[in-house]
């Protein structure tokens, strides 16, 4: 991924280690996750209602290289194809020293909280993820 739509750096706390000296798995969920919502927030906290409701209906994550304690860490997240009712974000987690550490993707369903059911893709929202989606594109 060489384009993102937002990027979060941090240093891994000691907490997200295991016993096994790097970074249990299941964090990696919630580093997606923290960028994801980060992005969110940057592409839509002006949005009607002041957020676009989703919920996530897909997550997978590809390991390629432990992350330790310490490490500083960049997340990438970009959207990369959009439907009638859900949008796909990717992500990509690099080591200080540029090394890929881990791939993801999460599916992102449009949902009205208030309704209990999802719904067809804003136009608004529509608009902004369609236009990140072209800024990001890789050749």
């Amino acid at each position: 991924m060489s384009m993102s739509s937002y990027e979060l750096k941090f240093r891994v706390p000691f907490g997200d280690v295991d016993m096994m000296g790097h970074v249990n798995n299941a964090r990696y969920l919630t580093y997606f996750e923290t960028a994801r919502t980060g992005l969110l927030l940057q592409s839509f906290g002006n949005f009607p209602r002041g957020r676009l409701g989703v919920i996530i209906a897909h997550a997978e994550i590809d390991y390629q290289t432990p992350a330790k304690w310490n490490d500083e860490l960049t997340v990438k997240v970009k959207p990369t194809s959009l439907g009638n009712k859900s949008f796909v974000y990717e992500y990509e987690i690099l080591n200080q020293e540029n090394k890929l550490v881990a791939t993801g993707k999460t599916v992102q369903v449009t949902y009205d909280y208030d309704k209990g059911e999802s719904i067809p893709v804003p136009e608004l929202a529509r608009t902004i993820l369609q236009k990140q989606i072209e800024e990001t594109k890789d050749d």
